[in-house]
């Protein structure tokens, strides 16, 4: 017997509930789906970071762990932002769950963007040591986040140097924080402000000793602030003045020959490593570091108009500089015979008088004109007797220890007996 044929609309009706079957079939295996969340594959490294690692009974702070797949060991520092070495982002929707010791997590699950998450510690009013432990499949990691009750009560700040040059340094800025029996509080949030120049970090967390650093740059005068629990401390950083220097001339006439004496004056608000005088004559002479007044002697050689400048450098490498000037004559002087005449058996006595005190001579040249020879002396006063008449012209050569001698002459007649 041959089967009937289907009919059309008994066909269609055995059609739309395959159909519908299948749709059935679908749906419970995506819910079956949806209940097995998506979690880091093996070989995920887990990099969890605080945004404080020491928090008040009552506080609470962010939590961010990033999910970084065949990765490396990451960094994180508190009030920052997780580093994960190398590797490739979780997907999209990896869920992480978080637990504490202490205090709770809000929420305790959370599904990555882009390879991270951000949850809350909340603390519940007990104090202590909460370590938070964060996992997805095989990968977890753990953070310890300290809970105090202990409130900042003072913020001392003080200044590796209360001063700095006067074209500008770096000097560091430290802030303690002290609970109210002075003991030092760990891991504090500290905040820097300044009026003037820039801070190296606006935020730190203080160390084991209770300090939280920065540094401070600046050329102008500037109060830094530091504020942590609601208490503030000051630092003031001051300018120093530029470094002057003055320069004394010689007092009196200064002549050829003779030593003139400088006096050399540095300021005492930042010390000289190195002072130089140019005496303006071609000579200079370092003095060194100086520290108050010090006199320099100087002998020209020659007469004239001479520019005299010091320059000094100070150990903030400013410069200062104070200039003048000497006039410095050629030295003078008067010779004569005494008596100025007389018979051939007279001894005449010649001297040298009006060289000045300050100018050192070395010897003293004689020609008394009778065909004798030249006489040297030490003194400006020598004798001598001639065997002829008539009128004699006596030179006299002065030689100074320093620059040039000087010549002159005068007579004196001899006389028959």
């Amino acid at each position: 017997m041959v089967p009937h044929a289907l009919s059309a609309p008994r066909l269609a009706r055995r059609s739309i509930n395959g159909m519908a079957a299948l749709a059935v079939v679908l749906l419970f295996a995506s819910a079956a789906c949806d209940k097995v969340p998506l979690t880091a594959p093996a070989g995920t490294v887990i990099t969890l970071v605080a945004s404080t690692n020491v928090l008040p009974v009552n506080g609470s702070t962010d939590l961010m762990a990033a999910l970084i797949e065949n990765g490396t060991t990451g960094t994180g520092t508190p009030g920052g932002a997780a580093t994960p070495s190398v590797g490739t982002p979780v997907h999209n929707g990896t869920l992480v769950t978080f637990t504490t010791s202490l205090g709770r997590i809000e929420p305790a699950e959370a599904r990555t963007t882009n390879g991270r998450v951000t949850v809350k510690l909340v603390a519940d009013g007990r104090s202590g040591a909460a370590t938070i432990t964060a996992f997805s499949g095989s990968a977890t990691t753990s953070l310890e986040v300290k809970i105090v009750a202990a409130a900042a009560e003072r913020v001392a700040v003080t200044a590796s140097s209360a001063t700095v040059p006067a074209n500008g340094g770096t000097v560091t800025i430290s802030a303690r924080v002290e609970d109210v029996n002075g003991n030092p509080l760990t891991g504090v949030p500290v905040s820097f402000t300044t009026t003037s120049g820039t801070l190296s970090a606006a935020s730190a967390l203080t160390n084991d000793s209770g300090v939280a650093t920065t540094s401070l740059s600046t050329s102008a005068e500037a109060l830094v602030t530091a504020s942590a629990g609601g208490k503030t401390g000051t630092a003031t950083i001051k300018v120093r003045s530029r470094s002057k220097i003055t320069l004394g001339s010689p007092a009196g006439s200064v002549f050829v020959g003779a030593a003139a004496a400088f006096a050399v004056t540095p300021d005492s608000a930042v010390a000289f490593k190195d002072v130089t005088i140019l005496f303006g004559d071609g000579e200079s002479r370092s003095l060194g570091a100086i520290s108050s007044t010090t006199t320099e002697v100087h002998v020209y050689t020659s007469d004239g108009v001479f520019p005299v400048t010091v320059v000094g450098t100070d150990v903030d490498g400013g410069t200062a500089e104070a200039s003048g000037s000497v006039a410095v004559i050629p030295f003078t002087f008067t010779a004569g015979g005494s008596p100025t005449s007389g018979p051939v058996t007279t001894i005449f006595t010649m001297s040298v008088t009006g060289i000045p005190v300050s100018v050192p001579i070395t010897r003293y040249a004689w020609n008394f004109g009778d065909g004798s020879g030249a006489q040297n002396t030490n003194t400006g006063t020598t004798t001598h007797g001639y065997q002829s008449v008539g009128l004699k012209t006596i030179t006299v050569t002065v030689v100074p220890r320093y620059g040039s001698a000087v010549s002159t002459t005068f007579q004196i007649l001899v006389t028959g007996t």
